[in-house]
């Protein structure tokens, strides 16, 4: 079901829900200050001169934040979400690209997450959407922005914790839990974990195959399993000197590339997944990291350092049928040490600085094997017989297929500050970013090495009215993404095929305000981009029958678009957010598909949006008794999205031109608190839209298997339809 294909209908409904309490408006009705650290140091977010979206620890638990894909949904210009093989696709103000190249920075407590930015963290203080070009600050891999996790951290001064229980359609379970312990009148700790399994959405249907057997295979192919513990110790050491220290583990049992099968661009968003296994994704992570702060009166020094150790095996059936053709085991081992060291100014005067130094060692080893079985004949039309052998599923061969070492180095010295100045306040920022990746074809024997030093700048000026409730600025940021080595070569070449960086400069002018006495806040942004040598990641079907996957740069593209953010406080208990965004993204003149050579010049890149909304209404009331209700509505929206189909389309092919539809999500959550007990019902996906955030062309490896199958398919992660999950907290 629809619930509607225009992006008016966030609009409206929103419209109509306020109109009748606007006369009733509060005088009494203030919007509680957001704080953030963007530019890390806690500020209003009504001060800093870039866009930022904001989410408290009460719209994460309101509006069941979860994912990425929830973030996604929620954040104007964002295009994010979790892929089926468990690591992110995201894409803001149209930088990054879905697939191998972030394009995008997720942090928890100002680490970078490179292995399990997707997984569920708990316990949050808030959640911080930074938009536009982060390398100044934030280093590379950050050219779209960055995505900040904030916990909550330890307090010493009593005890407390929550127990949440909830359970769910599709055999829905999820267990919380978190405490805050404090150990000394200077030391506490904090303990969050989950629990969580799902049967899923998707169902296998074991069909007959052309043998007439059927395979063994369990009917919920998106059963999933996660659990997760993380935990902090803060404290002082002496008068000056203070630590943080966190330690987590997660673990995912997974599906893995349980993609919904689209022989056409006339998407049926089938739930039917149709496969000769259920494959499954299984990733562990251990992570630690330590920060030591010491206060020298007028300057702070921060040092942070973190470990990061992650193993996965990732099992894909590669030509997405019920008959045994080719499969990918991907056994992967990844390891991450980070360190930094800031020295910051923490007095009063109108000058802030920051100057500081980072270091990056990232290794990703992979042994991958591709299983040819009995049934390979399918990748030749007209070789199979009628009905082959029982032993078709058989294992013949298995081939390496990513065999490799990479390792990736970064080491970077930055500055950062500003100067106020009357009404006026200009901000000033540069980073030397010396980056070296190498890459071994352990089955080749080629390897591939390169190295760079970026020069990132970052400026800003602002003016503040009087009264300090207005401020509007004109910010320009840049940032890149490295670049690295594919695991194939050209023919008669001794070295792997590699990508060069890619590189953003946004240029930014803005308002922020506080309204009605503080009742309101209004921000908006208009921003354009110069994007040069983009990278985007392609699949294809080699002509000997194998699988080529690698990263390019296509080329240049422009991005010109406009944000605006409302919050208004309707009452003491009425809070109503609205959020828009437009973009308008092309190829610059020139650019030509990597695959047919098409001229690609003034065509949206793939996965953009032209438009994107959301809109949300927070009720929040005191019944007295120890009672109050609690309740919002919220809905987001995305428009049609480019995909990357504008690579392989060409005129008089099989496989036309298609884009991903657009879509409106509502959900709904009602609470009743009572005492320490608060019991929930939260319907996500109201009105059982159905939608794919991740969507693409993808080669048909199946063969003559798939009857009347084009060479391509598309290849789509469906998304939550309707889910009704009722819940229990306890608050101690």
């Amino acid at each position: 079901m629809r619930a509607g294909k225009s992006l008016f209908l966030p609009l409206v409904l929103l419209g109509v829900l306020w109109l009748p309490t606007l006369p009733a408006l509060s005088q009494n009705a203030v919007l509680e200050e957001v704080v953030v650290t963007a530019r890390k140091r806690q500020e209003s977010a009504l001060e800093v001169p870039e866009s930022i979206s904001s989410f408290t620890s009460s719209v994460i638990e309101s509006g069941n934040l979860r994912s990425l894909k929830d973030i996604g949904l929620i954040v104007p210009n964002l295009y994010m979400s979790t892929r089926l093989d468990g690591y992110p696709n995201v894409s803001m103000r149209g930088m990054g690209a879905f697939g191998n190249t972030q394009g995008v920075g997720f942090y928890l407590d100002d680490v970078q997450l490179f292995s399990d930015a997707s997984s569920r963290f708990g316990d949050l203080e808030r959640i911080e959407v930074l938009k536009g070009p982060q390398g100044v600050l934030y280093g590379g891999s950050n050219i779209g922005g960055a995505v900040k996790f904030v916990s909550v951290r330890p307090d010493t001064e009593a005890s407390s914790g929550k127990a949440k229980l909830g359970v769910g359609e599709d055999g829905f379970l999820d267990v919380e839990f978190q405490t805050n312990i404090p150990l000394s009148d200077t030391w506490a700790m904090r303990i969050f974990g989950f629990s969580e399994t799902y049967d899923g959405f998707l169902s296998n249907p074991g069909s007959v195959r052309a043998n007439g057997q059927r395979n063994d295979n369990d009917e919920d192919v998106g059963e999933l399993d996660r659990y997760g513990v993380r935990a902090t110790i803060a404290g002082s050491i002496s008068d000056q000197f203070s630590a943080y220290f966190t330690i987590r583990h997660n673990d995912l049992d997974a599906p893995n590339n349980t993609w919904s099968r689209e022989l056409s661009g006339v998407l049926t968003h089938t739930n039917i997944v149709d496969t000769s296994f259920n494959p499954r994704h299984e990733r562990t992570t251990t992570a630690g990291s330590l920060e030591l702060v010491y206060d020298f009166s007028s300057v702070t020094a921060t040092f942070i350092t973190s470990l990061t150790d992650t193993d996965s095996e990732r099992q894909s059936d590669l030509d997405i049928g019920q008959e045994w053709v080719l499969d990918l085991l991907r056994p992967e081992e990844l390891k991450a040490v980070t360190a930094e060291l800031r020295l910051s100014s923490s007095d009063n005067s109108p000058l802030q600085w920051q100057v500081g130094a980072y270091y990056l060692n990232l290794e990703r080893d992979l042994s991958s094997l591709l299983n040819v079985t009995g049934g390979f004949c399918y990748l030749d039309p007209g070789t199979c017989d009628p009905a082959p052998p029982d032993n078709d599923s058989e294992l013949l061969v298995a081939l390496p297929f990513e065999v490799s070492d990479r390792e990736r180095n970064q080491l970077a010295a930055f500055a950062n500050m500003t100067y106020r100045w009357d009404r006026w306040e200009l901000g000033l920022g540069i980073r030397a970013d010396d980056w070296e990746t190498k890459r071994a074809n352990l089955d080749s024997g080629l390897s591939g090495k390169a190295s760079d030093t970026e020069i990132l700048g970052r400026g800003s000026l602002t003016w503040f009215a009087p009264d300090d409730s207005t401020i509007v600025y004109g910010t320009v940021s840049q940032g890149f993404e490295p670049g690295d080595f594919n695991l194939a070569n050209f023919a008669g070449e001794n070295a792997l095929f590699g990508f060069n960086p890619e590189e953003a400069t946004q240029f930014e002018v803005g308002y922020k305000s506080r309204l009605l006495d503080g009742a309101m806040s209004l921000t908006v942004a208009a921003f354009l981009i110069d994007y040069t040598d983009r990278q985007f990641e392609l699949q294809a079907a080699d002509p000997s029958g194998g699988f080529v996957e690698g990263i390019v740069n296509v080329g240049d593209s422009e991005q010109l678009g406009v944000e605006v953010d409302l919050v208004m406080a309707i009452s003491e208990n009425l809070v109503g957010t609205l959020g828009f965004g437009w973009l308008d993204a092309e190829w610059d003149s020139g650019v030509t598909s990597p695959v047919t050579d098409a001229d690609l010049g003034g065509m949206t890149p793939p996965n953009t949006a032209d438009f994107s909304a959301m809109a949300a209404l927070d009720y929040q009331r005191d019944l007295g008794n120890g009672m109050r209700v609690t309740s919002r509505l919220q809905l987001r929206y995305k428009d049609r999205a480019a995909t990357n189909a504008q690579f392989f389309d060409a005129p008089g092919d099989e496989f036309p031109f298609w884009d991903n539809p657009d879509f409106t999500v509502v959900d709904f959550n009602i609470g009743l608190g009572w005492n320490a007990w608060q019991f929930a019902v939260h319907v996500e996906n109201l009105f059982d839209e159905d939608y794919y955030v991740d969507a693409q062309e993808f080669p048909n490896f199946a063969g003559s298997a798939i009857p009347g199958a084009p060479g391509s398919v598309v290849i789509g992660t469906l998304e939550q339809p309707r889910r009704a999950v009722a819940s229990v907290t306890y608050n101690f």
